[in-house]
């Protein structure tokens, strides 16, 4: 999963989720805006402080595209899921749908 870490960079209240198998994986990555200053801290704590568990976060996933594996996004302010695709580069197509980032143009 550190491939992922370095890879997915998103707001600190949305957060990148992998459903592989049963097991879900909740993707630490690295945030590029904290509107309220949050302090750094575990991703468990992180999900208390916007009053929702891990665990929670998941249940609500598995209703999402049947639970199939790929990649997740969880908006845990508004507490909003979404469905990714297969590859991590559908979270940044997420993420712009989202309004989140730009797409880099390559000339």
């Amino acid at each position: 999963m550190n491939d992922l870490d370095a890879y997915i960079v998103a707001p600190i209240y949305y957060r990148v989720v992998r459903r592989c198998g049963t097991q879900w994986h909740f993707v630490k990555g690295e945030s590029f805006y904290n509107p309220l200053n949050l302090p750094s801290m575990s991703l468990d704590d992180l999900f208390t402080s916007f009053g929702i568990s891990m665990r929670e976060a998941a249940s609500q996933l598995r209703k999402i595209n049947g639970g199939e594996e790929g990649f997740y996004l969880i908006d845990i302010m508004q507490k909003q899921y979404y469905y990714c695709g297969f590859h991590p580069s559908c979270v940044k197509d997420k993420l712009i749908e989202l309004g989140i980032g730009t797409r880099e143009r390559i000339t």
